[in-house]
C-alpha cells in the first residue's frame, strides 16, 4: 500500500474518494431496488409512504432530495425520477406495450409503465463520473497474484508501517510533518520539470521553476511553501509515467509491487526514470542513506492518513478493487490533465 501513499495526492483524497466509490456502487443498487418495489406496488397501494425501515443506515432522508452520508463526507444527489406511475390497467393497452414504450417496466404481475420519459434519465448526471467517460479498461491477467501479494503488502503495513505511523504523528508536531512533505515535494522539482517539458507544457515548467526558485530561497530550502501561500502558485504534479501516457503509450496489466504497492507496466518504467532523477540517487552519500530518506519520506506521508486508511478497510466490501479501481482513474486523470 505504500505507493499510495508516494503519489502526492491532496490531503485525505485517496481515502474520501475510494470510500465514496464504494457507497455509489451499493447506493445505484438500493435505488433500482428501491424503484422496482415502488412501481410493484403502485397499483394497489398509490400513495402510501415507503416505510422507514426499508431505508439504508446511510440514508437520512428521503424526499425532494436524498442525502447520503459517510462519516465525514456528505452527498447531495437529485432524485428527479416522478412519483406517479400510470395504472396497470392502462400499461396492458396496446399502446403502452414493452415493446413499443422504452419505459415499461416489466414485474412479476406484468408491464407497469413510468410516467417519466426515457429523455429525462439521460440529463441525470453522475456526480461521481468526473472526466473518466473514456477511462480505458485496466487489465489484470495476474489478478491472483496481485491479491496474494496485496494481502502481503497489507500485512506488512498493519504490523510495521501503521504503528511506525502512528507513533511518527503523536510524537512529531504537525507543523513540522508539513514542512517534510513540503521538502519532499521541492526536491522533486526536476522529475516535475522534465516530465513537463517532455510533454511540451511549458506553463507547468515555469510553474516548477519559480516554486523551487522561491520556496528554495525564502522557504528555507522548501520547508514553507512561500510560492503557493503568499504568490498563490500552484504546485505540479508531474512525472515519467504521465509523459508516457501523453504520448499515448498504454499502461499494460496491472501489478502489485511488493512493498511499494498498486502500479502498471508502464508505471514501472516511469518510476525508474524518476528514480535517476531524484536527489536522493545523485546526493545521498551511501544506499542505506538513501534508503532511509524514502522510508522517511513514506511514514512522513503515511502519519497523515493513517486514520482514514483504517476507516477504509473497514468499510470497503472489497479492499482490492477498490485500490485498483481508484489508482486506475486516478493515474488516468493525471495524464489527461
Amino acid at each position: 500500500m505504500s505507493l499510495i501513499y508516494k503519489q502526492k495526492l491532496p490531503q485525505y483524497q485517496v481515502s474520501y474518494t475510494m470510500r465514496i466509490m464504494e457507497f455509489v456502487k451499493f447506493g445505484r443498487s438500493v435505488l433500482l431496488a428501491g424503484l422496482s418495489l415502488f412501481f410493484l406496488f403502485s397499483s394497489s397501494w398509490a400513495g402510501v409512504a415507503a416505510s422507514d425501515s426499508q431505508v439504508p443506515n446511510f440514508i437520512s432522508d428521503v424526499d425532494d432530495e436524498v442525502f447520503a452520508q459517510t462519516s465525514e463526507v456528505t452527498i447531495k444527489l437529485e432524485k428527479r425520477i416522478s412519483r406517479s406511475t400510470e395504472n396497470l390497467s392502462s400499461a396492458d393497452s396496446p399502446a403502452n406495450s414493452p415493446s413499443q414504450d422504452s419505459s415499461a417496466f416489466e414485474t412479476a404481475q406484468g408491464a407497469v409503465r413510468s410516467s417519466q420519459k426515457s429523455e429525462d434519465y439521460q440529463e441525470l448526471e453522475d456526480p461521481f463520473a468526473g472526466d473518466t467517460k473514456d477511462l480505458p479498461i485496466l487489465k489484470d491477467p495476474f489478478e491472483s497474484y496481485n491479491r496474494w501479494m496485496f494481502g502481503v503488502n497489507e500485512t506488512i503495513y498493519d504490523n510495521v508501517l501503521e504503528p511506525v505511523a502512528r507513533g511518527y504523528r503523536d510524537t512529531v508536531h504537525e507543523n513540522l510533518r508539513i514542512g517534510i512533505k513540503n521538502l519532499f515535494s521541492n526536491a522533486m522539482a526536476p522529475v516535475k520539470l522534465v516530465s513537463s517539458l517532455l510533454q511540451l507544457d511549458f506553463e507547468k515548467s515555469g510553474r516548477v521553476i519559480a516554486r523551487t526558485l522561491i520556496n528554495t530561497t525564502f522557504g528555507i530550502g522548501g520547508i514553507a511553501d512561500v510560492a503557493g501561500e503568499e504568490y498563490h502558485i500552484d504546485d505540479v504534479n508531474e512525472d515519467f509515467d504521465q509523459a508516457l501516457g501523453s504520448y499515448g503509450i498504454p499502461t499494460g496489466p496491472y501489478v502489485i509491487l511488493p512493498i511499494f504497492g498498486p502500479s502498471t507496466a508502464r508505471n514501472i518504467v516511469g518510476r525508474a526514470a524518476d528514480s535517476f532523477m531524484s536527489p536522493a540517487f545523485f546526493f545521498a552519500p551511501s544506499t542505506a542513506a538513501s534508503v532511509g530518506i524514502s522510508v522517511e519520506e513514506n511514514v512522513n506521508d503515511a502519519s497523515f492518513i493513517v486514520d482514514d486508511k483504517k476507516q477504509l478497510e473497514e468499510s470497503a466490501i472489497d479492499e482490492y478493487e477498490s485500490v485498483r479501481d481508484f489508482y486506475h482513474q486516478y493515474r488516468y486523470g493525471l495524464v489527461k490533465k
